[in-house]
């Protein structure tokens, strides 16, 4: 196991960094995880180009998991939330569904697609109305 101590939002230093290199072979699939990180990521430090710089270093039949929160379901409780953020060092940034799916880039979303978390084949059922108060989207993309 390795860990590597970086910035996301500089994302080449993650993929050249030595730690990484011994670790991952980049000309093989891989999984990329980016769980409940990417709305600490302001729009102008460019998550789009992070994540299109991300996924263009993965070989094809890599795997993107990613979570992202939003305010689509219930922008008051988020708009809450994002207050709080605001008093710290990582300020949140919820966005839409088309923003989140975005950063899959040409990515093909696994079923069943962007969601709510917890419909993102849960083990027990699951309502909509059950599923939007944890306001947050998954997904998993695989590099064609």
């Amino acid at each position: 196991m390795r860990i590597v101590q970086a910035d996301l939002r500089r994302p080449q230093e993650i993929l050249d960094h030595p730690g990484t290199r011994a670790l991952l072979d980049f000309s093989k699939p891989v999984a990329l995880l980016l769980v409940a990180t990417l709305h600490f990521i302001p729009d102008e430090d460019d998550p789009y180009g992070i994540m299109a710089r991300l996924r263009d270093a993965l070989a094809p039949g890599s795997h993107l998991a990613l979570t992202h929160a939003s305010a689509d379901g219930i922008p008051d409780v988020v708009a809450k939330v994002v207050e709080v953020y605001k008093k710290t060092s990582a300020p949140g940034t919820p966005r839409t569904a088309e923003q989140v799916r975005a950063l899959f880039g040409d990515f093909e979303l696994l079923e069943p697609g962007l969601v709510w978390a917890p419909l993102w084949r849960p083990e027990q059922p699951v309502t909509p109305e059950e599923a939007v108060r944890i306001w947050f989207y998954a997904g998993v993309g695989r590099k064609p």
